[in-house]
């Protein structure tokens, strides 16, 4: 996937996507560097895993007693 796809899969920019989640810890590894590509299975297994709306589930279920 190139970054133009992925970013298309959060629905902001290219730059956007390269600047703040691209770089992000544990994002999957980059297959090529110019241009950038990653493995479409692994940036689709890591947004699942990392979605916003799952982090605070799981929070919220963690602190529950």
């Amino acid at each position: 996937m190139t970054a133009a796809e992925c970013a298309e899969l959060w629905g902001i920019t290219p730059e956007h996507f390269l600047a703040t989640i691209a770089c992000k810890p544990g994002f999957p590894v980059r297959i090529t560097r110019k241009p950038a590509t990653w493995k479409a299975g692994e940036v689709v297994e890591w947004r699942d895993q990392n979605r916003a709306g799952k982090l605070k589930k799981q929070k919220a279920s963690r602190s529950s007693p």
